[in-house]
């Protein structure tokens, strides 16, 4: 019997010290809720605001928390961004992410339109699962970045038509310079430099161009039927100008394909001039074309120094480049964020493979259903 009482203290004990840390931790959860800089609110299943700090009654200019508190999030969001928040409700309730981030845009009282980050988590309380979501107004970050994209888009075009034409000028001279038996091989050779140079600035250029269509949504896949043959063979006609490095083809390039032929060039060329700028040392570049069950694979192959494994999961980000700051970064990290994209569209898959003091492998594939192969 006094084992048992001994047994029911501790229970009782351990209870109510459960109650008092749960009672302290909520103490403590409603103080940084209240004081938070940022606006913080509970929602339900249904998007139901079931608590809200005042930061947030301000961010939507109310003067009482009263007000909002009762009503739904999709009541202070525009008609054209409610599937931003229905696709919140979706990870975090029915795939049960643990959190969620997103952009979107929100009505204030007077109506005006604000841009905000919205980071969300989900958590259990008694029972239930709500979202707790913190909200920063980003309007004026958002405008900046509206004009710099502006700005990028404007001079990307009024850039391309000179470059176009300076490549034009350059491929004339060159044609005059081999029919002069009398220039001198260093005129030649600059010549031929200045051709590389253009090269280079041309796919910047587009990379430029296409960074603005992705921000804008209008980057578009004209799709036709092509065989490989006609990129494979024609995307690294710079790297004869270059003539430390040389190409080999491998598998059977008469596969015919239906995709946007100059995207693929683009990213062809981008895979290539990658591996020229962190393989300086690989003489050869090897192109690959796999027929898969369900897809057309091609792959470009360096054997240069590899890539380290913590920057292999983020190389298809915007704006990311390895050993950022050393001698080989150059560049502003769009091509294989864009090469990215155009894969999406095309319903395929991009990737990598390296191995330190091996080499790199890039590869992405296009659908099969969307591919004949041919004699």
């Amino acid at each position: 019997m006094l084992r048992k009482e001994i047994q029911h203290l501790q229970s009782t004990e351990s209870s109510e010290a459960k109650q008092l840390a749960y009672q302290e931790s909520q103490m403590r959860f409603r103080t940084i809720f209240e004081l938070s800089k940022l606006g913080n609110k509970v929602i339900t299943s249904d998007l139901k605001i079931t608590q809200i700090n005042p930061a947030m009654v301000t961010l939507l200019g109310y003067d009482h928390k009263e007000e909002i508190i009762g009503t739904r999030i999709l009541d202070y969001s525009p008609q054209d961004h409610h599937a931003h928040w229905e696709l919140l409700q979706e990870h975090l309730w029915e795939k049960s992410t643990p959190f969620f981030s997103l952009e979107t845009v929100l009505i204030k009282k007077d109506k005006t339109l604000i841009w905000v980050n919205v980071t969300s988590i989900l958590f259990p309380d008694q029972g239930h699962n709500l979202g707790y979501t913190i909200i920063q107004d980003i309007t004026e970050q958002h405008a900046l970045k509206l004009q710099k994209e502006e700005f990028i888009a404007i001079a990307s075009h009024e850039l391309k038509t000179p470059i176009t034409s300076l490549k034009a000028v350059l491929q004339l001279l060159i044609r005059m310079i081999k029919k002069e038996e009398t220039i001198p091989e260093k005129i030649a050779n600059l010549a031929h430099e200045a051709q590389l140079y253009t090269s280079k600035l041309i796919h910047l250029v587009e990379d430029l161009l296409n960074a603005s269509k992705l921000e804008q949504g209008q980057l578009s896949v004209n799709k036709r039927k092509f065989p490989l043959s006609e990129v494979i063979e024609g995307c690294c006609n710079h790297l004869r100008l270059d003539r430390k490095h040389y190409v080999t083809h491998n598998g059977d390039l008469s596969i015919i394909v239906n995709a946007d032929r100059h995207k693929i060039d683009q990213i062809l060329v981008n895979f290539v001039n990658n591996a020229v700028k962190y393989a300086p040392a690989s003489e050869e570049i090897a192109i690959k074309v796999e027929q898969l069950s369900t897809s057309v694979k091609i792959s470009v192959t360096d054997k240069g120094k590899g890539i380290p494994s913590e920057d292999l999961p983020h190389l298809f980000e915007r704006y990311y480049q390895v050993g950022k700051g050393d001698k080989h970064s150059s560049g502003l990290g769009l091509g294989l964020y864009i090469s990215a994209e155009i894969i999406k569209k095309h319903h395929g898959e991009i990737g990598v493979e390296s191995k330190i003091g091996e080499g790199s492998s890039f590869w992405f594939t296009l659908p099969n259903k969307e591919s004949i192969a041919v004699n």
